[in-house]
């Protein structure tokens, strides 16, 4: 499931002939109003078309949101009737949330990933399907196709327009804390990691400063080295030279997105 959800559990399927779920019902009970359907998916493979969610129409469908092929770029996709919408990058093995919406009201259907806005198609004509909602497949006039290999979860539907604001709630994902160093101690010049992760090692020109017992400072004979102000006990100080500390290992991944901070 991906971090910083409320999800425990999702859904595998392999592309094969046996990987897919299904009510074998209608979930949109009707294709041709207002809708929208989403979902967190991570794809084994971006190659192709492949379909997370789908409804049959017949020996079609009323619609697909997956992803699809742009040039030789993979895309994500959402299509109703004739229409199509595409945007974002889909990655195999990254997470995403992608919800698609037909506004019948307006004609339009509108492509989300990750809670912004990719994409969208005016003058939309929606295709009535009554027939069963599908995960992980999409129904062809030689039976079904285009078939999701991958991860599927927290799969939605809804009868009416999902609006910004919450498309960008159900995509959220908490911060995840990789690492986090006080640096008030350093034994051994290690400075450790306050979840037990990867030390810094404090290299040539670095060294922590600690606040000694405290004085007065309206005291004339106060000798006290007062720092600018500092949380904790202690902090690193570097010489401008040499002065520096590091891990061993990589602490974080750069090729996606990422937070770092630091009081100086």
């Amino acid at each position: 499931a991906p971090s910083g959800t409320p999800l425990t559990s999702t859904a595998s399927l392999d592309g094969s002939g046996h990987g897919f779920l299904t009510p074998g019902s209608p979930v949109v009970t009707d294709t041709a109003e207002t809708f929208a359907v989403g979902g967190w998916v991570r794809p084994g493979r971006v190659d192709g078309t492949r379909t997370v969610l789908s409804q049959d129409a017949g020996t079609a469908r009323a619609f697909t949101l997956g992803l699809a092929q742009a040039g030789a770029a993979p895309v994500w996709s959402f299509s109703v009737g004739g229409a199509r919408v595409t945007g974002g990058l889909p990655e195999t093995g990254a997470w995403a949330y992608v919800l698609g919406q037909y506004d019948a009201g307006t004609g339009t259907a509108r492509l989300y990933v990750n809670g912004r806005a990719v994409g969208e198609e005016t003058a939309v004509t929606a295709v009535a399907g009554e027939g069963a909602f599908q995960i992980g497949r999409a129904r062809g006039a030689q039976g079904y196709r285009d078939r999701w290999q991958g991860e599927i979860g927290d799969v939605r539907a809804y009868d009416r327009i999902v609006v910004a604001s919450e498309v960008k709630e159900l995509a959220t994902r908490a911060a995840r804390r990789l690492g986090h160093w006080a640096l008030d101690t350093a034994p051994d010049g290690l400075a450790p990691e306050e979840g037990g992760g990867a030390p810094l090692k404090l290299g040539t020109g670095a060294s922590l400063y600690r606040l000694g017992d405290p004085c007065d400072p309206l005291d004339l004979e106060c000798g006290q080295d007062w720092p600018l102000e500092m949380d904790g006990d202690g902090h690193l100080r570097l010489d401008g030279a040499s002065g520096h500390a590091a891990t061993d290992a990589p602490v974080v991944d750069t090729s996606g997105s990422f937070t770092v901070s630091v009081r100086v």
